[in-house]
């Protein structure tokens, strides 16, 4: 699933973000009954989570990739995320790194944008 995630936009996006959102709410919910918390959490943060990881990560090797990127860049967050899944089962509570990691790239991506969109507005 996140080898088909890298680097798609449009709806070949949306549709890989809601399939990573469906398996992220069956992991979340498996994740909260073994653990013995509410289901209904976990089910709820394992979709938004998948869903918003999914966006991200897509939009930043898309970027890349219309700058010159090649299909190793998608070879290397493949592998990045299974080294941080791993590491996220061994110790739970590492997985607020990425996590907040991922806000701040989406915060940061969004502000360019809007510095982007800010300078085409002065040239009119």
């Amino acid at each position: 699933m996140i080898a088909g995630t890298t680097g798609l936009e449009g709806s070949a996006r949306g549709r890989m973000a809601i399939l990573a959102g469906i398996i992220g709410a069956v992991l979340g919910y498996l994740g909260a009954s073994v653990l013995d918390g509410t289901s209904l959490i976990g089910l709820l943060v394992g979709a938004i989570a998948a869903v918003f990881s999914t966006a991200v990560v897509s939009d930043v090797i898309a970027g890349a990739q219309r700058r010159g990127g090649t299909a190793a860049l998608a070879v290397i967050s493949v592998f990045l995320a299974l080294l941080i899944a791993i590491i996220c089962l061994i110790v739970p509570y590492f997985a607020i790194l990425p996590a907040g990691f991922l806000i701040y790239l989406a915060w940061r991506r969004r502000q360019q944008a809007d510095r982007k969109h800010a300078g085409l507005r002065i040239l009119r």
